[in-house]
């Protein structure tokens, strides 16, 4: 009687033992999210805006262009007579490169000399006459008809003698024409044709290749993307290909068109640069518009920038909190965006806009 008494008793001890056990655990795993979640935080990974960028990025490859230059071609035709320079020459503008023959030209321009002449003598006459006349009606010693004779005498020698002189100017002109001239100073690049060779009006037959030296200016497609931050006035900096050398140049115009096939808008730069002998004409560039403030302001990775409806903002992490920021950016290129206002360049932004954040959130900043 008294074991089974006993047995009972440790019976109910352990039971009960069994159920304090039960509850203890049951309140540690209600009271354990609570812990974790009050001392947890999101991990984010923070970037710094950047003054200048990646220079793979916003490379442009182009050539070095003349401002001047043309393949000169006679106005007349003929055969050509004299070459009076050659290939390497260095001309001035006005300069004669060559000489047609121009025999034919000459006879033309001393008919038309005397034309002129005796139109001119005609003239004299016809205004002797019609001095007389008027001489005559104040004393009433002519009738009207001679007076209005001899002032249409006068008028149609009058224009006689203006078609003469213009027909000896076009004369002279046309003999002028058989001297091919330079019509920039400049250096010959190409001679297309020989003495003794017969040069058509039409189509143009060039006889020499001039190209300007001295004033060039660089020439380059730049993707459409970072177009609109390229501005007149800024400079750019450049390299020569291939000696490496390098060079400043300032642009001068951007262009207004994009161009369907490469998507690039052209654009123009005076060199600043002094002239050297690796600067020969279209020889290939490779522009960085990185450098130099050609593109200036804050650039941040593209996802780091969230869109909500006409609006854009980044996450500002400051003291362990993040918070949202209204910012103006427009896109440079697919990962590349130019903050243009709302950024002062000290915050660290969170690189990953698309995060579930909210304002005052608290944040852990991950390596």
């Amino acid at each position: 009687m008294r074991l089974s008494k006993i047995l009972a008793s440790l019976l109910v001890s352990s039971a009960l033992a069994a159920t304090l056990s039960g509850c203890g655990k049951a309140d540690a795993k209600a009271t354990l999210p609570a812990a974790v979640t009050s001392g947890a935080r999101m991990g984010v990974r923070v970037v710094a805006p950047t003054t200048q960028l990646d220079g793979q990025l916003v490379k442009a490859t182009g050539s070095l262009v003349p401002l001047n230059e043309a393949s000169v071609s006679p106005k007349v035709g003929g055969t050509i007579r004299e070459l009076l320079v050659d290939v390497g020459s260095k001309v001035r503008k006005d300069q004669p490169l060559a000489r047609l023959d121009s025999a034919n030209a000459a006879i033309t321009v001393e008919q038309a000399r005397a034309a002129s002449s005796v139109a001119a003598a005609a003239l004299e006459s016809a205004t002797q006459d019609f001095d007389r006349a008027q001489k005559l009606r104040a004393s009433g010693g002519i009738a009207q008809a001679g007076i209005d004779k001899a002032e249409a005498g006068f008028k149609q020698a009058t224009a006689s003698a203006k078609q003469a002189s213009a027909g000896l100017q076009a004369a002279q002109k046309a003999y002028s024409d058989h001297t091919l001239r330079a019509p920039f100073d400049g250096l010959v690049t190409a001679r297309m044709k020989n003495l003794g060779e017969y040069v058509p009006v039409a189509p143009p037959s060039p006889i020499f290749s001039l190209v300007d030296t001295d004033n060039l200016e660089v020439v380059l497609p730049v993707p459409e993307t970072v177009i609109g931050a390229v501005k007149p006035g800024s400079v750019v900096h450049g390299t020569i290909s291939p000696s490496g050398e390098p060079f400043d140049a300032t642009v001068r115009i951007v262009g207004a068109v994009v161009d369907p096939r490469t998507r690039t808008v052209e654009v123009r730069a005076n060199l600043s640069a002094k002239r050297t002998d690796a600067m020969r004409p279209h020889a290939i560039v490779e522009v960085d518009f990185s450098q130099g403030g050609a593109i200036t302001g804050l650039f941040l990775p593209a996802q780091s920038v969230v869109a909500s409806g006409e609006q854009k903002f980044v996450w500002v992490v400051a003291e362990g909190a993040v918070a949202k920021k209204t910012v103006t950016a427009e896109s440079l290129t697919p990962g590349v965006v130019r903050v243009v206002e709302g950024l002062d360049g000290n915050e660290q932004v969170v690189t990953d806009g698309s995060l579930k954040l909210a304002d005052g959130m608290q944040v852990q900043v991950v390596r």
